[in-house]
């Protein structure tokens, strides 16, 4: 599995454990839900900015969401 999908996951999980919706990320990205789901489903690239605005709406850090070894979890 790629880096990105794993980052695209992780954004996935973290939008679950915390009880929020795609919709509600993209409200808070600018984006239209086809324009969300092209990037979390990893058919187009997150720009930095965008990057940071997720973290921002997870209350975590940008860092947080990537995971780059099979198992690893981000801290908290």
């Amino acid at each position: 599995m790629t880096k990105q999908r794993l980052m695209c996951l992780q954004i996935r999980s973290r939008l679950a454990l915390q009880d929020k919706t795609q919709k509600e990320l993209g409200e808070a990205l600018g984006l239209s839900r086809a324009s969300l789901s092209a990037r979390i489903n990893g058919h187009r690239d997150f720009s930095f900015s965008e990057l940071e605005a997720v973290a921002d709406f997870l209350g975590v850090a940008m860092a947080d969401l990537f995971v780059f070894e099979r198992g690893e979890v981000p801290a908290e």
